[in-house]
């Protein structure tokens, strides 16, 4: 009985009211304090930096709130080189002051690939191999030939490019194609028209 006649003494509960008294003020004074060392709602906006180029961005003394970082290149020939494609955070992001940005720009120096072996193939065949070595077709020319829609030659810059031979990526291949029976078609027509003559 003396030990709870002591919990609702005077005594303690004066003791103990005090107690969350100077606990309650603690805390505050703890939380304004890291509130104070984080620089709490201090935010600023991110810009939006696509489209600039990246030497622009960091010369430009109006960023020095922020800092930046490069972290990938993608060759883009319908993008100047050194342009920012991609940054991170996103533009419109709220941030604190020094917080790193990070930007995907155009490569200076494009990908390179290998020339695919085309020859024999058939048209679509072709292309699709072409598209998956990051190469584009050219001129597409049709010659006299007993295999129709196959690949009889592979060309660059108008002449024959042999297999593994390395490419920039979005090279332009030129195809010559058979016309098959096509072919014999048109070599009768043209006696025809000769007999006639």
């Amino acid at each position: 009985m003396g030990f709870l006649h002591f919990l609702f003494s005077k005594k303690f509960l004066k003791h103990f009211l005090i107690s969350i008294g100077i606990t309650a003020v603690l805390v505050w004074i703890t939380l304004q304090s890291l509130s104070w060392y984080t620089k709490h709602d201090n935010y600023i906006i991110v810009p939006d930096y696509r489209g600039l180029y990246v030497r622009d961005v960091l010369g430009n003394p109006d960023n020095r709130e922020y800092q930046f970082s490069v972290i990938d290149s993608i060759f883009d020939p319908g993008k100047p080189k050194g342009s920012i494609l991609s940054q991170d955070p996103y533009p419109g992001s709220k941030v604190k002051t020094n917080r790193m940005i990070y930007f995907t720009i155009t490569s200076f120096i494009p990908e390179k690939t290998t020339m695919p072996d085309l020859r024999d193939l058939t048209l679509r065949q072709a292309l699709s191999m072409l598209e998956s070595a990051g190469l584009k077709l050219g001129r597409l020319l049709y010659i006299r030939s007993f295999d129709e829609d196959a690949v009889q030659n592979q060309l660059f810059e108008g002449r024959p490019i042999k297999t593994g031979t390395t490419l920039d990526k979005g090279s332009l291949i030129d195809l010559t194609v058979g016309m098959g029976a096509k072919a014999a078609e048109m070599k009768m027509d043209s006696t025809e028209a000769d007999s006639v003559n």
